[in-house]
């Protein structure tokens, strides 16, 4: 029996692509979330970000929690790229001050062993725009249930300061 070169090559291909039982990624070995979970999750994260409770936070926050987001920077005068709120004690004092908002999630797009991608708007204030984000959450079994160790937030800041009550200027 002959075989073509490109059956031969097809095969030999996808071979390679299969990971041997010594090559097994470290995530494989650690627990995943559900689709039921990350939707827990979610849900504790509207709480955090909508109506704060510092209990919410103290449970559901991992110890090593950072949240980063260079739209929210921009507002608070800190360096772009630098982690917003680098602690989960600064994070809490943060959410104490601000009024809550009407966040609401339009779809979680994404859900892997220990990250959720959602998509979410917030309608409020002076213009009540909808400002469009995205969020990243990062999350930990650490502590027997599963916790936000970090999240990554970006949004439609320009919106979002027209609903604060301020204004820009477009100089093109």
């Amino acid at each position: 029996m002959r075989l073509s070169t490109l059956a031969v090559t097809a095969f030999a291909s996808s071979a390679l692509a299969l990971p041997s039982a010594g090559s097994l990624s470290p995530r494989q070995d650690k627990a995943c979330m559900t689709r039921a979970e990350a939707t827990e999750i979610v849900d504790i994260y509207k709480r955090l970000i909508a109506n704060y409770k510092p209990e919410d936070c103290e449970k559901y926050c991992a110890d090593d929690f950072v949240d980063r987001s260079d739209s929210i920077n921009t507002f608070i005068f800190r360096p772009l790229g630098e982690p917003t709120f680098a602690t989960k004690e600064i994070f809490m004092d943060a959410q104490l001050s601000n009024p809550p908002f009407p966040v609401e999630i339009d779809s979680i797009d994404a859900v892997d062993c220990e990250a959720i991608g959602l998509r979410w708007h917030a309608t409020f204030g002076a213009a009540n725009k909808p400002s469009r984000g995205i969020t990243l959450i990062g999350t930990t079994k650490a502590a027997g249930w599963w916790q936000i160790k970090s999240l990554d937030v970006e949004f439609n800041s320009l919106v979002w300061l027209l609903n604060m009550g301020g204004n820009y200027t477009w100089e093109g």
